[in-house]
């Protein structure tokens, strides 16, 4: 699931853009990869705060603790683990220890479950008590690994503690969103605020998608950013994160892409109709079009990046990319489905408008924008090719498909 700085270790559900299994992190700097997947902190009512970490109720000795702070380590942590608490635990313990260290507690009929450690962002907690800071630390990793989807993307994590650290990855383009509080402390206090690209690349059960059900509030207010209540990382991390947020000096900011994994659906701004493969063809050639969306496979993608910027998008129904008809770079230019190239008129590319649209161009022609025709609101409308002038048949959304 996660590994400290220097490598990205994938599980099944998920792992870094393009590949499965071990990679080599795509930086030197100390920030860190990840891979979200804590469904929810609920539960953990018998914790003086967590009160949404599922089933840790069944940790005897608990209840009376404020926080953490007069436990003895965690491997001094008595019961049994059943369910949902053992994921979150084995969350806890990932962000508390380093690699290579690793904790054993109990399971159901007197089983024994194994924790390994990956960021040690609280290494102290192994073997003495959990002080505040300790707490803050571990509750900033936490909540950056909620996804209440369930699915496991992943992440890019920046951070000013040590075990995190500054630094940037093109493969993580997009600033989501940051998280800090105090989940031990009764009430917990669970918190994020909008990165400035928090409707950018959307993924599953994070922040810009929608998801309901998350443990965490913006204590700024509704659609807050972070740029504008927090203290951003000295120089020269200043566009990485921030060193404090509300009172909080462990913050923990996150940068992703599009997953993968993850089927998307491309729909315009203009007429709210989604990109789809004319009456679910799978030839070669197969004209796309506008059309109400019906969440057929035909009007499913999926995205791979292949260079910093560049992506590819594959039809879930054809297995056939999003081309431009013999890569004519004119207006006009018929946007087709084809077989996988590698050739620039199948890498597409994106620009922000600021409101969680993109221009969607084509790499072959980076001036032009995917475009219906006249601004034609009538489902089956051929899309084309044409340069870009900011209307709003030319700006699309990309989202998780549903």
């Amino acid at each position: 699931m996660l590994l400290a700085s220097g490598s990205l270790l994938c599980a099944a559900a998920g792992c870094s853009p393009g590949e499965e299994g071990f990679v080599l992190h795509e930086s030197d700097a100390p920030a860190t990869t990840s891979d979200n997947g804590l469904k929810a902190i609920n539960g953990l009512s018998s914790l003086n705060g967590l009160s949404s970490l599922n089933g840790l109720s069944s940790l005897n000795g608990l209840s009376s603790l404020n926080g953490l702070s007069s436990l003895n380590g965690l491997s001094s942590l008595n019961g049994y683990l059943t369910g949902d608490a053992k994921n979150t635990m084995s969350y806890i313990v990932r962000c508390a220890l380093p690699s290579g260290h690793t904790v054993t507690m109990k399971g159901p009929g007197n089983t024994t479950i194994s924790f390994s450690g990956a960021l040690g962002v609280a290494p102290e907690w192994e073997t003495g008590p959990c002080d505040t800071d300790c707490q803050e630390k571990i509750s900033a990793c936490l909540l950056a690994h909620v996804n209440t989807s369930g699915h496991h993307v992943a992440l890019w994590l920046d951070g000013g503690d040590a075990a995190i650290g500054w630094g940037r990855s093109t493969d993580y383009p997009y600033q989501e969103g940051s998280f800090f509080g105090n989940v031990f402390v009764s009430p917990p206090q669970a918190y994020f605020c909008n990165g400035k690209d928090f409707d950018q690349g959307a993924v599953p059960g994070r922040l810009g998608a929608g998801s309901k059900g998350s443990p965490f509030t913006n204590p700024f207010g509704d659609g807050a950013y972070c740029k504008d209540h927090c203290a951003a990382a000295d120089e020269p991390y200043a566009g990485d994160g921030y060193k404090e947020c509300a009172g909080f000096p462990h913050v923990v900011t996150v940068w992703r892409n599009f997953d993968a994994n993850t089927d998307y659906k491309v729909c315009s701004r203009n007429s709210g109709q989604c990109l789809d493969v004319w009456n679910g063809n799978t030839a070669d050639g197969a004209q796309l079009v506008q059309y109400p969306y019906h969440s057929g496979n035909n009007q499913k993608w999926r995205l791979r990046q292949v260079t910093p910027g560049r992506y590819t998008f594959k039809n879930v129904n054809s297995g056939k990319m999003l081309d431009i008809k013999g890569g004519w770079v004119g207006d006009g230019a018929e946007l087709i489905q084809w077989s996988a190239t590698g050739a620039s008129n199948q890498q597409w590319s994106f620009t922000p408008t600021g409101d969680g649209y993109y221009k969607f161009s084509p790499a072959s022609q980076p001036n032009g924008s995917l475009d219906v025709p006249g601004g034609s609101t009538a489902a089956g409308t051929a899309i084309q090719q044409w340069t870009w002038i900011g209307v709003p048949w030319q700006q699309w959304s990309v989202v998780p498909a549903n």
